[in-house]
């Protein structure tokens, strides 16, 4: 199974070539407008915002089993589904006022949804505009708490995984502050439990369209 995660900054029904290409099975869309996912022909697709023009969209393309799950308390935003076997929440980490936003807002759906992340293989991906770095921003609820919050749960970064690295030391970057390759950062994840996966995405290729490369995450079915 192959899972997208790209904050595509708007303009899905045009960028939505570049997704495909990507021939995924489901692609989990933040900065999406409603209209361009509930236009998008597909066999799954759910959407959640404030602003009808910029929110979370999750879209399935392939025939496969999917159900949209109660995403509870606003917490923006994160849509949980569950497909084949394995629960999933699409996130985009937001701002729901000023002292719940970006991380602390995670530690929320996670704390929110813990249950269903522990009761199957099961994936949190998206933008989670937070790292390691800024902890002393967040105290209390910052990164690393986080991350370590997720382990206990059974889900690691695949990223960090794969590389050996410790959160902190990415040498890939996800996002590129005004599409400046100097101005790196890497706060686009995928925390997975249970399944075994690749992920790969190359920044060259993406900073025409977004100031976000998209992680495109191969999932193990076996």
């Amino acid at each position: 199974m192959r899972i997208v995660s790209w904050n595509c900054a708007m303009g899905f029904a045009k960028k939505r070539p570049l997704v495909e290409a990507l021939n995924p099975d489901i692609a989990s869309l933040p900065e999406a407008s409603q209209r361009d996912i509930e236009e998008t022909e597909a066999p799954f697709k759910a959407w959640v915002g404030s602003n009808p023009h910029k929110g979370l969209g999750i879209v399935g393309f392939t025939n496969r089993s999917y159900r949209l799950h109660e995403a509870g308390m606003l917490l923006p935003w994160h849509i949980p589904f569950s497909v084949d076997g394995l629960n999933v929440i699409g996130l985009w980490s937001h701002v729901r006022d000023k002292d719940l936003k970006y991380v602390r807002v995670t530690h929320g759906i996670i704390d929110r949804h813990a249950s269903f992340l522990s009761s199957a293989p099961s994936l949190i991906i998206g933008d989670f505009n937070s790292n390691t770095v800024w902890d002393q921003e967040h105290p209390g609820r910052n990164h690393s708490m986080l991350v370590t919050k997720l382990e206990a749960l059974g889900l690691q970064s695949v990223y960090h995984r794969s590389q050996g690295l410790p959160h902190g030391e990415e040498i890939i970057k996800t996002y590129f502050h005004t599409k400046k390759l100097r101005f790196g950062h890497h706060i686009d994840y995928a925390f997975l439990g249970g399944k075994s996966a690749s992920m790969a995405g190359r920044p060259e290729d993406w900073l025409t369209y977004s100031d976000h490369m998209p992680l495109i995450l191969d999932i193990d079915e076996a």
